[in-house]
């Protein structure tokens, strides 16, 4: 008896006929980001007058004079929900009588919320911080804009010191409804210590989450790698750009790739 799967005949021209797909479509990407990228770059060139026209510098003081606030104003917002939804966790979990379990699995998607939130403000704050200071930059340069700056600055560092506070909070009513849970939020090693005490329903979702959050990481990278190729034509902005997110993609692969390997043995 011969052990694994034989694919017939039919499976074969399937799959060779996806295969096919996937390479057509691949090639059809390239082609189209070299020339998006060459066409970018003969737009900008022929519009050249039109775009230094723009008054960029009055665009960039609009930017560097409300950007911060709203970043504030947002990240503000989004901790404060954060911070009602852990009271209200934290009143559940007291008054929860061990055993009714749908009052726990209603908490626990409260947890998984509430956890959630915290760390993409702190994402959209990578995204939105240095947006602020470059526009300052270009705005005000050496001759003011401090103020501005140093709000950008201060909402940043304070949504991380609030990221940490909360998701320590999080965690410490999680380990009151699962005591076997272990892991320290401020050790490097948390998720290691974290999963190695979950149980088979969790290690699923958590599979079954990242390898979700890892192709939509490669999509949303390969996208980016065609605008950073075709920036580097229209908007002269270097090898740079394409490069970083070229290696980043190469390095979640490469991870994922050695990770399933190990996990094969």
């Amino acid at each position: 008896m011969k052990r694994g799967y034989e694919m017939n005949d039919t499976d074969k021209k399937v799959n060779k006929k996806s295969n096919l797909k996937i390479y057509i479509i691949f090639a059809i990407m390239i082609l189209v980001s070299l020339l998006g990228g060459f066409l970018a770059g003969r737009l900008a060139a022929v519009n050249k007058d039109t775009l230094d026209g723009i008054n960029w510098d009055n665009i960039w003081r609009i930017v560097a004079d409300t950007l911060p606030i709203a970043y504030g104003v947002l990240m503000m917002t989004v901790f404060v929900v954060s911070f009602v939804m852990y009271g209200k966790i934290k009143r559940a979990i007291s008054g929860w009588d061990g055993e009714d379990e749908d009052v726990i699995a209603d908490i626990e998607r409260k947890i998984s919320t509430a956890s959630y939130l915290p760390c993409v403000a702190v994402f959209m704050g990578f995204v939105l911080f240095p947006v602020c200071i470059y526009a300052i930059d270009r705005a005000y340069g050496d001759d003011g804009g401090m103020v501005m700056a140093i709000v950008s600055e201060l909402v940043f560092v304070i949504s991380l010191a609030l990221y940490c506070a909360a998701e320590k909070l999080v965690i410490d009513e999680e380990k009151k409804l699962n005591p076997e849970k272990c892991g320290n939020i401020f050790d490097m090693h948390f998720r290691r210590d974290w999963e190695s005490t979950s149980d088979e329903a969790e290690l699923t979702m958590i599979a079954k989450s990242s390898k979700k959050g890892f192709m939509s990481g490669i999509k949303v990278g390969f996208v980016m790698w065609i605008l950073m190729f075709m920036s580097m034509f229209a908007f002269g902005t270097g090898v740079m750009p394409v490069l970083a997110v070229g290696v980043i993609l190469l390095v979640m692969y490469v991870a994922y790739g050695r990770e399933f390997r190990k996990l094969q043995k």
